[in-house]
């Protein structure tokens, strides 16, 4: 299973540049652009390969650009001074991150690290600028994504002051497997996260989340093999949550 490290990776120096292919086209943040208007970016988007483990961008860092996920897995964080890894999202083939500091021109706010081999696209920022002033269409992607992403971020602040550690593995389980699910009753999630990865992205431990998987298995809702978890039925999943305090 993927570990993330306990503290925090050291930046590798050896990132490796690639010409430009055209799947940076299937991005989200171009999703109501033109073809046109995708294809002049081109010759301004350069590929990126990363390692796992590798530290694709630090907080504060005063690097620019919108980065674009091709392949792999990634993993927004941060770390305290006394080594505890809070967790704010993953990021899947199709996401991006960046935008926050291309907006305001301020340092980066969290850490990206690869829990995967990564393949990235990078938009840098004098491209970003210029669809900041041209391009409506990228400008209303990049606000129905910011607003998407504040609904969830207050979803996450409410459940980590509100509910128990078992309903937000319970809750952050059922996100993930609906999120793959083909008829609406069972789900795959695939990589799962691993148990510290979970901790991370739930403000909790390692051992508590472990406890409630084993909980769920063992009521037969979840079945895990490898990397892979099964969730058997998604509506007592979701009844589970219920039953504990929490809203679905």
């Amino acid at each position: 299973m993927t570990v993330i490290p306990s503290s925090p990776p050291r930046a590798i120096s050896h990132t490796m540049f690639e010409q430009p292919s055209k799947d940076y086209r299937a991005n989200k943040i171009f999703r109501h652009m033109s073809r046109e208007e995708i294809e002049a970016l081109a010759p301004s988007i350069e590929q990126r390969s990363y390692g796992k483990g590798e530290m694709i961008l630090q907080r504060r860092d005063q690097d620019g650009g919108v980065y674009l996920l091709l392949d792999g897995l990634l993993l927004a964080n941060q770390y305290a001074k006394s080594g505890r890894e809070v967790g704010y999202r993953r990021i899947t083939p199709g996401g991006y991150f960046g935008e926050i500091s291309a907006i305001d021109g301020l340092p980066r706010s969290a850490n990206i690290v690869a829990i995967e081999d990564s393949r990235l696209a990078r938009l840098p920022q004098s491209s970003v600028r210029r669809l900041f002033e041209d391009s409506p269409r990228f400008m209303r992607a990049l606000l129905e994504d910011m607003a998407g992403l504040t609904r969830s971020l207050t979803d996450r602040l409410f459940e980590l002051t509100a509910v128990s550690v078992a309903c937000r593995v319970d809750i952050e389980i059922l996100r993930l497997a609906a999120a793959n699910s083909e008829d609406g009753q069972t789900g795959v999630i695939h990589p799962c996260p691993t148990h510290a990865e979970l901790a991370a992205l739930l403000g909790s431990q390692r051992e508590p989340v472990t406890r409630e998987l084993n909980r769920l298995a063992s009521l037969e809702i979840v079945r895990q093999t490898g990397r892979t978890l099964h969730v058997l039925d998604l509506a007592a999943l979701a009844a589970e949550i219920e039953r504990i305090g929490g809203e679905v």
